[in-house]
């Protein structure tokens, strides 16, 4: 009884001071504004005298504010929390709803309208002053800009605000939606779409199942079951009813509410830990501006990623509440919950949500081994004791709940991935292991590798990242509530910390899974020491407890700068990397392409192919299969336009399936992958001698076949600009040596002897050539022993000289050279620095047949030389790997296709930037006559007249009218006066307009056509192209 009573006063005590030191972190306004006048007085030292009248209004006002202070402090328990939740939920929503209003639009058209003003000075300083030195001239330039601009800066700045919303135009489409960002998320969206159309995320039911038939095309796959995809739907529903937004309005918000969501386990997480508002606040703000997190919740809108903070930190918080619940009750409540949050989390990041499950599990199984170890004398008395049980039972519980949950959304083999899944995750970036096929996932790029320092740098440098660490060793010895120490939060944090520092070795993605247990850490630092510091101020200083609390608040709220503003870069910077020439690309194949067509090139854009251009895909973010990575980029490498039609042909024949079913017969991957390459050339004749010579018999033939020379459907291939910078990767995977392959994965972990021998029995090669062998097997990685990293060495660059005299001043890689070319005679040269003169590895050109390649002998230098016809007689030079030289890609992208006869154009349009995306439809029988080059004889000579819709102040209508009225009036005779008058054409105006001579593919599309279309002495109606609107005058034809 006496135990009882004493156990009850100490409870009560322990409640009462808990509440006390609660009492002492809330802010009491009436304390803090006594203390703020105390200070003033001290600091001024002056009295405060007051009339009758003044008093009676102070006495008013102090009633007012006293009763707002009442209430604060009857309130501040929930007031306070509340208050610090809506201001980080606030910071997340601002920075990631950015995107929509892209503030850096204003900085384009600033600099855009700002330099067009500049440069025309410039043109007129130079014209005036052709003499005046550089500097010199660059001075005065900038003076008269800003003379220019005093008087005309309301006209600049109207230039800005129009050209701004002409760059927002650019991301939106025709209803005025931003396009979402990234390009994950339009898988996403695409599902979404599905669920709101199909009631499931795939196209079709096949054999029960919802079925995708976008995906790995012609084929399809089971279609996926997750969290994304149907809360998507769900929230388009809500919010849709509310504001009629459409999918793809209402689907950027879904990761802009989960963003916010993230702030609020992470708040009270910090509170619980560091018992302070405070320490919530600083944790809660750092997760909304944490700057990775950031990037990865505007730059791919709506993705997945947002659930790798959400669930992590909401998980987190259930363990947290665990740990520092004082009942039974409470913590198998929390640790019900944790369970069930971590069995959602499973079915919202399918396949790697199982760090968190491990990381609490591990937290768990320290502890208790811990407990064993502490009372190792007497192990019997700890596993007896309430505390040990009660850790086991909820460890099994913990464990219970999860796979229960896991197992009912993805069924008992996911749960079980849990146990195993950090063994895949150490072999994710594996090459010639398992697999003779390459890995595709070397070349992502979210999964390439940065050094720990830059990892350092993108969490908030160094400072912060030691002040994190340090939250977690201060949390091994800081009591907190109940006056002991709490090991296993340390431990948990410690083993995520520790974790996530490795999972960067595997690629810079994995930065976001440190980013929550950094801001925790370091929140709950800032947070106890602001605990520890405001007491001992007011203590030692005796000021004011409200006033020390608020000035240590601020100072602490200083190291928080940084990675707030690198936050908000982030979200500045951020735009969709869809734009119209994109959209309108796909939108046209949607539209007027065939129905049952399948699109294919390299698989970045895929999910945009398949939610713009609503067709299905041979391969893309989601489908990245080895298989998929090699035959495509086969196809853009080979400088046989028929093995690309061929291989095309095969992937929508039935995906992989020619080489499963030659592998079940041969079971020899490197001899299957070179009859494969053969065959697709071949027509259906000749192909069926090749099987039948390689020992497959009628019905294994016909099942090949039956894969590689189909009736496929209708394939859209796109070559793109983007793909320029990423020709290493698709030409490191179209150029992949199963050969190789095949020698490093038998002989890289053999001793030299048996590798040797190996090599020699079953490579046929010698024992000199083995031994070379297989010394560069095990001392060069996988990846860059069995295939090359092919790319293009430069951007194109002006020639100069006629066709048999072009001297080409290329800037490469490998410096500033210049080439000397014959085209007539298909010679070229470069001479050294020490004055040797050298042959390219090759030079590749067009003729009026189509483009050809001449190799060269003798003394080379490593790479080819690319001319590409840009005009009349005019040229441009590119310098490539050899691989790259003739290919596929290179005919299509560069010589547009010229003398091809596998493809016919579909669609060709410019981005913003310039950039160029071309879509031809296969052709497999290879029938068409594509002549770009040296066909347009027809000139013509035209004036014209431009009433601009861009750099201007004028709407579209208001263009449209004008040139209207100039129809209306103008005639042959008056054509030259009129343009002097209204044209917008710096480059012809003073000349009436008068454009000269020009062949066809000198000018933009729609002008071209309408010029050559007119007869001599005609004048056209209103044209419209991307400058504004035109009248043409044709004053001459000739062929």
């Amino acid at each position: 009884m006496v135990r009882r009573v004493v156990a009850v006063k100490s409870e009560t005590a322990q409640t009462e001071e808990q509440q006390k030191q609660q009492d002492d972190l809330s802010f009491n306004v009436h304390e803090l504004k006594q203390g703020a006048s105390k200070l003033w007085k001290k600091v001024t030292g002056s009295k405060t005298h007051s009339s009758e009248h003044h008093s009676s209004h102070d006495n008013a006002a102090s009633f007012d504010l006293n009763s707002v202070a009442a209430f604060w402090k009857m309130h501040a328990r929930w007031l306070i929390p509340l208050l610090c939740i809506l201001l980080v939920i606030g910071v997340s929503v601002y920075l990631r709803t950015m995107p929509l209003r892209m503030p850096i639009t204003e900085e384009w058209a600033t600099n855009t309208v700002h330099n067009f003003y500049k440069n025309n000075i410039a043109n007129q300083v130079a014209q005036q002053y052709p003499n005046l030195p550089e500097q010199n001239r660059n001075a005065y330039v900038e003076k008269e800009w800003q003379s220019f601009f005093a008087k005309n800066g309301e006209r600049v700045d109207q230039d800005i605000a129009t050209l701004k919303e002409q760059y927002k135009n650019l991301f939106r489409n025709d209803s005025g939606t931003v396009y979402l960002l990234g390009i994950d998320p339009y898988h996403y969206y695409r599902t979404v779409y599905n669920v709101l159309q199909y009631g499931h995320e795939g196209t079709t039911i096949k054999d029960g199942k919802p079925w995708d038939e976008y995906f790995l095309a012609p084929t399809g796959r089971e279609a996926d079951t997750d969290f994304h995809a149907y809360f998507g739907a769900f929230f388009h529903r809500v919010v849709n009813a509310i504001t009629g937004w459409p999918p793809m309005t209402t689907f950027f918000f879904v990761g802009v509410f989960f963003s916010a969501l993230s702030t609020i386990p992470a708040f009270f997480i910090g509170k619980r830990v560091t018992n302070s508002n405070v320490g919530g606040f600083f944790t809660g703000l750092l997760v909304a501006t944490a700057a990775f997190f950031v990037s990865r919740t505007t730059g791919e809108s709506s993705d997945t990623d947002v659930y790798t903070v959400f669930f992590p930190l909401l998980i987190t918080w259930f363990f947290v509440e665990v740990i520092y619940s004082d009942t039974w009750k409470q913590k198998l409540m929390w640790i019900a919950l944790a369970g069930i949050g971590t069995g959602i989390f499973s079915t919202a990041w399918i396949g790697g949500w199982w760090y968190i499950f491990d990381f609490i599990v591990a937290t768990m199984g320290i502890y208790i081994v811990f407990l064993l170890v502490k009372g190792y004398k007497n192990i019997r008395e700890v596993v007896r004791s309430t505390e040990w049980k009660q850790q086991v039972y909820l460890l099994l519980a913990y464990i219970g709940i999860t796979g229960i949950v896991d197992s009912i959304f993805n069924g008992v083999s996911d749960f079980w991935y849990a146990l195993i899944g950090p063994l895949g995750f150490l072999r994710l970036k594996a090459v010639g292991v398992t697999s003779l096929w390459p890995n595709i996932r070397t070349t992502v790029a979210e999964l390439n590798v940065a050094p720990l320092s830059n990892v350092i740098d993108i969490l908030g440098g160094r400072f912060l990242f030691l002040l994190a660490l340090a939250g977690i060793v201060v949390l091994v010895f800081y009591k907190g509530n109940h006056g002991k120490r709490e090991l296993k939060t340390p431990i948990f944090l410690a083993i995520w910390m520790i974790a996530a520092l490795f999972a960067t070795t595997k690629g810079i993605r994995f930065v976001l899974q440190i980013t929550p247990v950094f801001s925790l850490a370091l929140g709950i630092f800032l947070g106890i020491v602001w605990s520890y510091a405001w007491q001992w101020i007011s203590k030692e200083l005796r000021l004011s407890t409200a006033v020390t609390k608020v000035l240590v608040f601020v100072v602490l709220a200083l190291f928080l700068i940084q990675p707030v503003k690198a936050g908000y870069q982030e979200a500045y910077r951020s735009m969709p990397s869809m734009n119209d020439a994109w959209y309108d690309t796909l939108h046209k194949i949607d539209v007027e392409g065939d129905k049952n067509a399948i699109i294919n090139s390299w698989w970045d854009f895929g999910h945009w192919f398949k939610a713009i251009g609503n067709r299905p895909v041979t391969f893309d973010g989601a489908s990245q299969v080895g298989w998929g990575a090699y035959w495509v980029g086969k196809s853009l490498l080979t400088a046989d336009e028929r093995q690309t039609a061929g291989i095309l042909r095969m992937l929508n024949c039935g995906q992989n399936d020619a080489f499963i079913e030659l592998d079940a017969v041969l079971n020899d991957t490197p001899l299957e992958i070179d009859i494969l390459n053969k065959l697709v050339t071949q027509d259906r004749a000749t192909a069926v001698k090749t099987l039948t010579q390689a020992g497959l018999s009628t019905e294994e033939v016909a099942r090949v076949i039956h894969n590689t020379h189909c009736d496929a459907p209708t394939d859209y291939y796109i070559t793109s600009d983007d793909m320029i910078g990423k020709s290493g990767v698709w030409g490191h995977f179209g150029a992949w040596n199963f050969h190789r392959a095949a020698m490093y994965q038998s002989t890289v972990k053999l001793s030299s002897a048996d590798a040797v021998a190996y090599l020699m029995n079953n490579f046929n090669l010698t024992e000199t050539q083995a031994a070379q062998t297989h010394a560069e097997i095990v001392s060069t990685p996988a990846d860059q022993w069995i295939s090359p990293w092919p790319g293009f060495n430069s951007g194109l660059s002006d020639c100069s000289g006629t066709a048999d005299a072009l001297q080409c001043r290329v800037g490469a890689r490998q410096g500033n050279m210049l080439f000397y070319v014959d085209l007539e005679t298909g010679n070229a040269t470069i001479q050294t620095t020490d004055g040797r003169v050298v042959h390219p590895n090759s030079v590749v050109y067009a003729t009026k047949q189509g483009v050809v390649e001449k190799e060269f002998s003798g003394e080379k230098v490593g790479f080819s030389l690319v001319i590409v016809p840009s005009g009349d007689e005019t040229y441009q030079a590119v310098v490539v790997d050899p691989l790259h030289a003739a290919s596929t890609f290179t005919k299509l992208f560069f010589f547009n296709g010229h003398g091809m006869k596998c493809f016919k154009p579909f669609n060709e349009i410019s981005q913003f930037n310039g950039g160029k995306i071309s879509t031809w439809v296969v052709d497999y029988d290879c029938t068409q006559e594509n002549k770009v080059f040296f066909t347009n004889t027809q000139q013509v000579h035209a004036a014209h007249i431009l009433v601009a819709t861009i750099d201007t102040n004028r709407t579209d209508e208001e263009a449209l009218q004008l040139i209207q009225k100039i129809k209306a009036e103008v005639t042959p005779a008056t054509f030259g006066r009129y343009a002097q008058q209204y044209s917008d054409d710096p480059g012809s105006e003073e000349s009436g307009g008068d454009l000269g001579w020009f062949k066809k593919g000198t000018m933009v599309p729609e002008f071209e056509t309408a010029a050559f279309a007119l007869a001599s002495g005609q004048i056209s109606e209103p044209i419209k192209t991307q400058f504004g609107y035109h009248l043409i005058y044709v004053l001459e034809k000739k062929d």
